[in-house]
């Protein structure tokens, strides 16, 4: 989830970098909902402080005998509670129309990140190696996998519906491989941590995730409110 302070101070980057992902402008909108937020939750601290220091007062007013003074901010102390008690109402609305409008912003794109409309238009940053060239036509990879009995696309049809494949024997452990090959480069290469952390989190950590609220319908949730976390 994007920082509210960032988007205060960048809202022109904050809009540049949403058209690169062909969307509208938001920084405008964000910043109103922030700052009637903020204004809100000001006035009801300053009536809270007001009521704490009415309330001593009232004790005081009886003391010296200012009975008079003590029931007019009896009665403003009274009216105090019920601007209170509408202002949390207002404030949790303020705050939940804020937060699902900062949460709805999709994570934004580096700036060196071309603009393009269809992968025609993406940039090849760098080669690594030399494309082979063969002295006869190769095999699709799906004809090799089913070939040597080992990618199983009727069985994964089964499990899964299409577009899908079960992998096994030595593509399996090939697949295995490449997964501990990717993380062992990062680390031992690249500076890289390796860290081991809950597949169950709360709520706050998939909105961060930016996850939160657009694929609410797509993640696995606990009945205690967790969510199963296997992004990478």
């Amino acid at each position: 989830m994007l920082d509210i302070k960032w988007i205060r101070e960048h809202p022109e980057k904050l809009d540049e970098a949403l058209a690169k992902r062909g969307l509208e402008p938001q920084a405008e909108r964000l910043i109103k909902l922030d700052l009637a937020r903020r204004t809100h939750v000001a006035k009801v601290q300053s009536a809270q402080e007001r009521r704490n220091v009415i309330s001593k007062e009232i004790g005081q007013a009886f003391a010296v005998g200012d009975r008079e003074r003590a029931e007019r901010m009896i009665d403003e102390v009274e009216e105090t509670k019920l601007f209170l008690s509408s202002a949390t109402v207002e404030e949790k609305r303020l705050t939940e129309n804020f937060e699902k409008a900062l949460s709805e912003l999709p994570n934004i794109p580096l700036d060196d990140v071309p603009e393009g409309k269809d992968e025609s238009d993406n940039v090849v940053i760098r080669h690594y190696g030399t494309p082979p060239v063969f002295d006869f036509t190769p095999k699709e990879h799906f004809d090799l996998g089913q070939n040597l009995k080992q990618m199983d696309f009727e069985r994964a049809s089964r499990l899964s519906g299409t577009r899908f494949t079960v992998l096994s024997g030595a593509l399996a452990r090939l697949e295995r491989a490449l997964g501990q090959f990717m993380l062992d480069v990062h680390v031992e290469e690249h500076g890289y941590t390796e860290v081991s952390v809950p597949f169950l989190v709360r709520d706050e950590i998939v909105y961060g995730a930016a996850q939160l609220p657009k694929f609410a319908d797509d993640l696995f949730r606990t009945t205690d409110d967790r969510w199963l976390y296997f992004y990478s």
